[in-house]
This record gives structure tokens, C-alpha cells and sequence, in this order.
């Protein structure tokens, strides 16, 4: 399967805004009729400048959106990344949102990164920050993705930097969570770190404030390669565990690979010629599509909301639906919906 088999031409922004639509997780509420829309998207946003973050948007059909305001009352003027809820009806706030937070704006806003928690009475919020933080041990987490293996697990995915060793770059892990998603347990799991040069981020990084065995930032750069946003819980016809993630440079050449987990060794099957759930599509006017979220719908099809950027590569990202299907070959495709 080459890199243009889902033709990315047919994606089209949900609700165009001008203002960043990045990282859509896309929520579907409990059909008990406490909530006012049927599903739900949490957006990154622009930087907040207000003490509020994630622009949330409902819908009762998927296609048509409403914009809800901010769904997390930051507090805090920092940069906030891709949020990920999830219900738990048995706690007195029963929407939980884990998000990263940096420790500032602009400059630092990709720094200091850790995983944090929120939670609200309702699914469009005020989300208030519950005080816990999943990965103190850690100076970059984001990305954090919940879901239940097929044994009943429940499980969390996030991206975190690998810098002991080369290629110097942002990997995804998978480890436990509690219920209540108030911490992680046991240890991490390592499902893929980046190996090939699509995913490189950046040929001559410098970080000043990232601390690399050997390397004198004065002096040096270094090649620095991005695998991010992994998407959980999927199983192939064939019966495969397999994970989405999203790599290379966001604001450069970005696309949607699949990790492929026999439970022992996770194997990426992306490597830049074959084998994208979906990828750019410039000629058709199509952008680094990618950080996807997943949802089974109640009638069992599934569907990925991502992001993309339309007309140029310097457009603002937007959101945008495909449904998730298999290739002959046990392999997800992202086929748009137009």
C-alpha cells in the first residue's frame, strides 16, 4: 500500500476557523442523556493568553459542529497540549481529562512538558485541574491516550524524548493507569521510537534547555526525529493489537503510521514508502494530516478525527473526519469522508 492509496483530497475541514484546530480528540458521550451533544472534539488551540485552554466543539452527527468555548480553565498562561476524556461514571466528576502542560509560552512552550489531570460534571467542562501529575520522573510527556485492551486493561499511551542513546528523538510508550486515572502503574513499555527519515522533526536541532550525554549546545545540533499522538485499542479482522501514531514534523512533513504488536516485540510497519494510514496529499492541496483520535461508534463503524492543513503548508490546522478501515494485508487505511 503506497502513500497515496487513501486519497487525502477528499478531507475537508469540519468547521473552517481561523484559528489552530491541532490534536482533535474526538469523545463520545454516555447515551444516558445528561449531556448535550452526542459527541464531543477537544482541540490544542492557539496559545492561551486568558487562563483557559482546549476549544471544544459538540455535535449529534459527526459532520456538523458547534463551537462550546474553552473546555479547561488553565489558571496558568502556558502552553497546553492534546487532551484526552474519557467518562468514569463512578467518580463524583465523571469526565477525565489528561493533558500535558509546559512551563511557559512561546519559547517554552515545549518545555517542561508532564502529564497532567483535569476533571468536570460535564463533558464540555469547566475542566478544573485535580492537582495530580502522571509523570513527575519525566522533563517531556504529552500526547496521552486511555483505552482498555482487549483483556480488560485499561491502559495509557503517551509520547515521551529518548536521549541516551541514538536516533535523539520522541518515542511512544504504553504502561498502566488506575481506574480513576489518577496515576500510572507499572512500568512502561516501549512501542516504537523513530528509525526512519520521514519521521525526522528536525535534521540540526538545537535545545538548550534538553540535557543530551555529549552534546554542547553552543557547538552543536543534533538530528532530532518525532513519533507522537499514539492511538490505542485497536484490534485488526485478523486479530492483531495494533497502534496509530503520528511522525515527523508537524509543521513539515507529517503523516499517520501503525505499529503492528504481537504482545512481545511492537513492530513499525510505516517506513515512509508503504504502509501510511493516511499521508499528505500536496498536489491535491492536503497538509500534514495527523495526531488522529479514534472512536467505535455505537453501530460499530470506526472513525478517526485528525487534523490537517488546507491549501499550504503554512495554513492553520483543521479538523477533519475519515473512517478507519483494513487492508487486505491486516493494516489500517484512514479513508476520508468528503
Amino acid at each position: 500500500m503506497g502513500t497515496t492509496t487513501a486519497r487525502s483530497a477528499q478531507l475537508r475541514p469540519l468547521l473552517p476557523e481561523d484559528r489552530d484546530q491541532g490534536d482533535p480528540f474526538l469523545f463520545a458521550a454516555p447515551g444516558d442523556g445528561s449531556a448535550r451533544y452526542r459527541y464531543y472534539v477537544y482541540t490544542t488551540g492557539e496559545e492561551s493568553l486568558d487562563g483557559a485552554a482546549f476549544p471544544v466543539y459538540g455535535s449529534d452527527d459527526l459532520r456538523t459542529w458547534a463551537p462550546l468555548g474553552s473546555a479547561l480553565q488553565a489558571g496558568a498562561r502556558t502552553a497546553h497540549w492534546a487532551p484526552c476524556v474519557r467518562h468514569v461514571p463512578e467518580l463524583n466528576r465523571p469526565y477525565v481529562m489528561l493533558y500535558s502542560r509546559a512551563v511557559g509560552l512561546g519559547p517554552e512552550g515545549h518545555v517542561g512538558h508532564a502529564i497532567r489531570r483535569a476533571d468536570s460534571e460535564r463533558p464540555e467542562g469547566p475542566f478544573v485541574d485535580s492537582g495530580e501529575i502522571l509523570t513527575p520522573d519525566l522533563d517531556f510527556a504529552i500526547d496521552p491516550d486511555v483505552y482498555r485492551l482487549a483483556d480488560g486493561r485499561l491502559r495509557l499511551a503517551f509520547a515521551m524524548d529518548f536521549v541516551e542513546d541514538e536516533p535523539y528523538g520522541t518515542g511512544i510508550v504504553e504502561t498502566g493507569i488506575t481506574d480513576d486515572l489518577t496515576a500510572i502503574e507499572g512500568e512502561r513499555r516501549l512501542l516504537a521510537r523513530p528509525a526512519t527519515d520521514w519521521q525526522v522533526y528536525d535534521a540540526a536541532r538545537v535545545m538548550p534547555w534538553k540535557t543530551i550525554p555529549g552534546v554542547d549546545w553552543t557547538t552543536h545540533t543534533v538530528r532530532w526525529s518525532t513519533v507522537e499522538a499514539p492511538v490505542g485499542g485497536l484490534v485488526s479482522p485478523g486479530g492483531r493489537r495494533v497502534y496509530l501514531y503520528s511522525g515527523g514534523c508537524f509543521y513539515g512533513f507529517y503523516a499517520v503510521g501503525a505499529v503492528v504488536d504481537d504482545g512481545v516485540s511492537p513492530q513499525d510497519v510505516s517506513d515512509g514508502q508503504a504502509n501510511f494510514v493516511i499521508g499528505p496529499d500536496p498536489d491535491r492541496g492536503v497538509y500534514a494530516p495527523g495526531h488522529c483520535s479514534w472512536l467505535r461508534d455505537v453501530d460499530g463503524s470506526d472513525y478517526l478525527m485528525l487534523h490537517a492543513r488546507f491549501g499550504s503548508p503554512e495554513a492553520k490546522r483543521q479538523m477533519c473526519l475519515a473512517s478507519l478501515r483494513w487492508s487486505g494485508a491486516d493494516l489500517p487505511v484512514a479513508v476520508p469522508i468528503g
